[in-house]
């Protein structure tokens, strides 16, 4: 038996592949309800924001899971890459729409992650 899948389902079936393989959280940067959020609350959600841009930035780094993908499907690993990429522009993007709802509040702002030490 012959089996030929048209080009056009396994360019579907190779982006959803490489999409289920991308890990990293894509947080929505404006979420409903967030204006009516207290001080305490804007300051979690922020920190979240926060872990969130970490954890993408740690998937552009050498993992197991990156090391992983690359050896049994390695364009998995460029749509990691893209999707740490956009998570990590959608934590700073939500950053500042907490930041500037504290600002408006009056809200104490968190401290600023320490920068990572250079290579």
């Amino acid at each position: 038996m012959n089996f030929k899948m048209p080009l056009g389902a396994g360019l579907a079936l190779l982006t959803a592949l490489m999409a289920g393989c991308a890990t990293p959280t894509v947080t929505q940067t404006v979420k409903p309800g967030d204006n009516g959020l207290t001080c305490p609350q804007l300051q979690n959600e922020y920190a979240e924001a926060e872990r969130l841009r970490a954890d993408a930035e740690k998937e552009k780094t050498v993992t197991g899971g990156n090391v992983a993908r690359a050896i049994f499907f390695w364009p998995a690993i460029l749509g990691t890459a893209a999707n740490a990429n956009e998570a990590i522009s959608a934590a700073n993007t939500r950053k500042v729409h907490l930041a500037n709802l504290m600002n408006a509040k009056k809200c104490e702002l968190p401290e600023p992650a320490p920068a990572a030490p250079a290579k």
